[in-house]
């Protein structure tokens, strides 16, 4: 099958044209999908570049070529002998977690509990912009923070870099959660996110967030700490210091820490540092998320998207042959909401 894989860690430019890649087989809980769509996250521009390897590495069945891509959106084309919920020829959409499972190729193998039915009222290519944020906003809230949507109806929400590709999901969850939601973005989307529901964006360009905010009960922050050594100091301080006030990071040390120490000294070293982290904020409570799959958050997302309360934003959509024009695009940190790659030609 035709594929973009890396055969190296590095820039953009590392991808390379294959028609030689094996058409995954499935096992009994797998789906195969012919792609019709995937998109770029910032974890592909990461993990193309090296980050998480020494996890990554162990997990993966073969270190090259390696496919990226973990969202998805196309047709069934195999089901294994476990899967009732499936059959060849179902629209499906999804995203993997898997290192063996990459989607910027024709076919894939998901496992079942990955993978929904294709909302009915979304394109492949509107399809495929949306399950990784929403499960990452989901794992994030839900799992890490162990929020409720009732637990924020009217409560102060900082979402930090509001128009990429999860902030613009997090913004319409949230709002349908009843939040009060404010933001940071440039100025030209301070129309997108308030029209997604935001009631305050902030210019970070001109203005400083952490003083024209106070007395928040959650922030959600999608910069953490590759926002420089303040960041996150700042994002603190416009908490409440009460012991249901949360501070949420979707980018923190814990990976990097392992990266630079080695398995054996840096899982312990990253922990210790997570929790002298939370002892210091005290009583705010602190999550350094990790991507978690969720079928109940799947579910939720086709439930939201059907009802229109949520709505793909999509910046742009390049051909799959053209996907380091689609990572240098989202390197940017310009795109407003997601960068599709189209895998086959959608009417």
């Amino acid at each position: 099958m035709f594929g973009m894989p890396i055969s190296r860690y590095g820039a953009s430019s590392v991808f390379e044209q294959s028609n030689e890649l094996p058409i995954p087989s499935v096992n009994k809980n797998e789906v195969l999908v012919k792609i019709k769509s995937t998109s770029v996250n910032p974890i592909d521009l990461m993990k193309r570049e090296g980050y998480g390897k020494t996890i990554f590495e162990k997990q993966r069945k073969q270190l090259f070529p390696w496919i990226l891509g973990s969202d998805v959106s196309g047709i069934v084309k195999e089901v294994g002998s476990k899967v009732t919920k499936f059959k060849e020829g179902d629209e499906v959409y999804g995203s993997s977690s898997s290192t063996n499972i990459g989607t910027y190729c024709e076919y894939a193998a998901f496992n079942q509990n990955e993978i929904d039915f294709k909302p009915s009222n979304l394109s492949f290519n509107e399809a495929a912009s949306l399950p990784y944020v929403a499960i990452t906003t989901w794992t994030a809230l839900i799992r890490w923070a162990g929020i409720r949507p009732q637990d924020l109806k009217d409560k102060k929400v900082f979402i930090q870099a509001g128009s990429g590709g999860v902030g613009t999901f997090a913004i319409q969850l949230l709002k349908y959660w009843g939040a009060k939601i404010a933001t940071t973005c440039s100025e030209s989307n301070h129309a997108l996110v308030k029209k997604l529901g935001a009631e305050i964006a902030i210019d970070y360009n001109t203005q400083k967030f952490y003083e024209l905010l106070e007395d928040y009960d959650l922030v959600f922050d999608c910069l953490g700490d590759f926002g420089g050594l303040d960041s996150v100091g700042n994002c603190l301080s416009i908490l409440k210091a009460e012991a249901n006030s949360h501070y949420i990071t979707l980018n923190h040390p814990f990976l990097r820490t392992i990266d630079k120490k080695g398995l054996v000294i840096g899982v312990p070293s990253a922990l210790k540092q997570r929790q002298q982290v939370k002892k210091e904020a005290k009583p705010i409570n602190i999550h350094w998320s990790i991507y978690r799959p969720s079928p109940s958050g799947l579910s939720e997302l086709s439930r939201l998207v059907e009802a229109e309360v949520i709505k793909p934003v999509i910046d742009s959509v390049y051909s799959l042959k053209n996907i380091i024009e689609a990572h240098e695009k989202v390197g940017t940190s310009h795109a407003k909401g997601k960068v599709v790659i189209e895998v086959e030609k959608n009417d």
